[in-house]
């Protein structure tokens, strides 16, 4: 007996630049998603950064959908048109829910600069070889470095005038590559949990400077960034280092998006979890992009904007969503 099929889909997504963890969900949404659609269905992966581009495509109508990260600011700022996304908001923003990412946005200096602090930093006006995301109109996480530079009294130039470089490489990997090789004194970066993160650490003695309280309650109250921690021994640390949190992939639509559509994508992403969750079980859960196991409560309660109407039925008549 042939299954019934849903109607045929014609669906445009925008992932990472290839290579990552963004490209891997969508063509494992694409997969599914193609068989239980009719025949000729089409589905269309772009490459992308994970920010403006993705997220303003999706708003303009010009894709259908896009991941972003983190979850908690990367959508709200795009539909409230705030911060990163102040030239333009988009209202008609919705998501269908995030897959669990434990991550941080934090800074680490090699021991031989002698900087201990962000003031130490600053008032040394020590000539750091950075490493960073790319400084460019796109980036989410260097509007994010800037922010916390701003809040402890550095303006990204003043980086430059004291004799400093900014090494910029949208993949983390290769950023912290470049401060194994001797390239970088520091890493400002996210993606805490790559083993590259491990490799750094392991090779040189780095020390991670802790975002101070007063930057910690600018970020927080001006911007709703959220404070965390990278705890004890995670990456070779004897205490506890104050970041930002950096977590949880946000998976957005817009609310014209047909509402059918919508229940199906999420009923994939939700039913299909043990094959996408496999992809990283070999990883200790610390190690690991993927929070596993998922948990489809935790996706549609930790949104951070509405969900969309499909994604909202779905999970109600599964009964992950209650009032």
């Amino acid at each position: 007996m042939t299954k019934d099929l849903g109607p045929r889909v014609d669906l445009t997504m925008v992932g990472d630049w290839g290579t990552a963890n963004f490209h891997t969900i969508l063509g494992w949404i694409s997969a599914h998603m193609r068989w239980r659609s009719a025949p000729l269905s089409k589905f269309t992966i772009r490459t992308g950064s994970a920010y403006r581009d993705g997220v303003e495509q999706v708003g303009r109508g010009d894709a259908d959908l896009a991941i972003t990260t983190p979850a908690h600011i990367g959508v709200r700022w795009a539909r409230d048109g705030e911060h990163f996304y102040g030239c333009r908001a988009f209202p008609n923003l919705r998501t269908l829910g995030v897959l669990p990412q434990d991550d941080r946005l934090t800074l680490a200096v090699d021991v031989n600069t002698g900087i201990t602090s962000f003031s130490d930093w600053r008032e040394k006006r020590y000539p750091l070889r950075m490493a960073c995301p790319n400084r460019d109109y796109d980036s989410l996480v260097s509007y994010a470095v800037d922010r916390i530079l701003l809040a402890h009294g550095i303006e990204p130039n003043d980086i430059l005038e004291w004799g400093g470089a900014f090494l910029e490489h949208e993949n983390p990997r290769a950023c912290i590559n470049q401060a194994v090789r001797g390239e970088a004194d520091a890493v400002f970066h996210e993606a805490i949990m790559v083993s590259n993160w491990r490799e750094l650490v392991t090779t040189r003695q780095m020390r991670f400077l802790p975002i101070e309280p007063h930057a910690i309650e600018i970020l927080t109250e001006t911007y709703g960034m959220k404070p965390a921690q990278i705890e004890v021994n995670r990456l070779e640390n004897a205490e506890a280092i104050d970041c930002l949190d950096w977590s949880n992939w946000a998976i957005v639509v817009r609310d014209d998006m047909p509402e059918d559509l919508a229940y199906r994508i999420t009923a994939v992403m939700v039913e299909e979890r043990a094959e996408f969750e496999a992809r990283f079980r070999h990883m200790p859960v610390h190690q690991s992009p993927l929070t596993y196991p998922i948990d489809p409560a935790a996706m549609c309660s930790t949104a951070h904007i509405d969900l969309h109407p499909g994604a909202e039925r779905y999970y109600r008549e599964h009964g992950w969503l209650r009032d």
